[in-house]
């Protein structure tokens, strides 16, 4: 990537598109953290629960694929103001639906509201910045949504649950509603002032269609040779790890040691925090010694691997080493997801494709979540949280194999892109 900014603007979007994030998992992450509450609430199923977030996250993964192509064909930052104005209504409306099937609904138009932010972002971010602002604000953006969770599971457990009973997740949904109303509106003011500042070709950058005249062509030979059908599929096992053992550990917590909802949901935000530190690091190690993101994934998937094969054998034994050990499971998933999520993607720059290769890329965490969201539910109904512990053993090892067998032909694919 080459610079394409002046150092104001770049400035103005590390602040904003962390900020965006943020909301978006204030306004997407929110049911998943008080699932276990509607669950104790309203009388329901792990798998009914589990179904509403996985309805939500089909939406979400194919609309990763249709907002990647919008924002790389419209203006990026109009993608994003949709996405968000849709997510917030939806968020108010959630606490006032009268049974599972009409949350079902509205949590569904929900996850495509919300695949309209992250391509776009990634656009925005990959044209105005050189590699080292992209990769710091990469990081910063995905700590602000990780810090957003821990926002989530802090205010849900000490205030909303704590002060309003079995009624208290409905103001989870109404608080994440109004704080990314705010942001909304900072978001309008930042672009108009991005818009003073910059030059007509700044402008140009997010003013509507990539500008692919003379750039490669980028040929699905090409793309298959690469490799990325593997790390395609090694995605969806990060998805499914991330996103279902955040999801379900405070259900997990619950029924193996007897505790209550609220306790629960508290003693989880050890999970973001863990991500936080993770991300932390690994953008450390990142400008330090990695050279291959898809080599780097494969190294932390082992990480993962050893994990999740200690928490088969022994996660009975003690709430918070099962907490903790779950936590380091769902930290190295994160650093998976910046390698594989935002590095990657960025390769496609010199084919004018990096919001659509974003969508498509994004697209698979959510596959994976989907699968893992209900999944997971309906493994631990039927046959225990031994059995759905040992699953994230086979998950984790798929994800390893996968990621090593694409390194050699996305290194190849990479020279071929220098």
């Amino acid at each position: 990537m080459s610079k394409k900014n002046t150092d104001p603007i770049v400035k103005l979007l590390s602040i904003l598109c962390p900020m965006i994030y943020f909301a978006s998992y204030l306004t997407r992450k929110n049911y998943g953290i008080v699932m276990e509450a509607v669950i104790s609430a309203e009388g329901v199923t792990n798998a009914q629960a589990g179904l509403v977030e996985t309805l939500a996250l089909i939406s979400y993964g194919a609309g990763q694929i249709i907002s990647g192509i919008l924002g790389d064909k419209f203006k990026p930052q109009n993608v994003i103001l949709c996405g968000l104005s849709a997510t917030t209504v939806c968020n108010l409306l959630m606490p006032f639906a009268p049974n599972m099937t009409f949350r079902a609904a509205i949590w569904f138009i929900n996850g495509f509201a919300q695949s309209m932010l992250w391509p776009p972002l990634v656009r925005i971010m990959a044209a105005y910045m050189d590699k080292q602002a992209y990769d710091d604000t990469c990081v910063n953006t995905n700590v602000a949504g990780i810090s957003g969770t821990i926002f989530l599971y802090l205010t849900s457990s000490l205030v909303w649950l704590k002060f309003f009973g079995e009624t208290g997740w409905k103001y989870t949904f109404f608080s994440s509603a109004l704080i990314c109303l705010v942001i909304l509106t900072v978001w309008m003011l930042g672009f108009k002032r991005i818009g003073k500042k910059g030059t007509a070709a700044q402008n140009s950058a997010v003013g509507g269609k990539a500008d692919t005249a003379g750039k490669p062509k980028l040929s699905v030979k090409l793309l298959l040779g690469s490799g990325f059908l593997f790390i395609a599929l090694a995605i969806i096992m990060q998805g499914m790890l991330r996103d279902g053992v955040t999801d379900w550990v405070p259900t997990f917590i619950r029924n193996t040691f007897q505790i209550a909802s609220e306790h629960s949901i508290l003693m989880a935000v050890i999970l973001p925090i863990i991500g936080v530190v993770s991300l932390k690091v690994i953008g450390f190690i990142n400008r330090k010694f990695v050279k291959d993101e898809v080599k780097a994934a494969g190294s932390t998937f082992i990480v993962a691997l050893a994990c999740c094969v200690f928490l088969a054998l022994f996660y009975d034994k003690n709430q918070w080493v099962t907490l903790g050990v779950s936590a380091l499971v769902v930290g190295c998933m994160h650093a998976i997801n910046f390698f594989l999520i935002c590095i990657v993607p960025a390769r496609f720059e010199k084919y004018g494709l990096v919001s659509t290769m974003s969508g498509i890329i994004n697209s698979l965490t959510y596959v994976g979540s989907a699968a893992a969201l209900y999944g997971f539910g309906a493994i631990s109904d039927k046959w225990g949280w031994n059995a759905c512990v040992t699953s994230w053993v086979v998950i984790a090892s798929l994800g390893m194999a996968l990621c090593f067998i694409g390194v050699k032909p996305w290194r190849r694919f990479r020279r071929a892109d220098v």
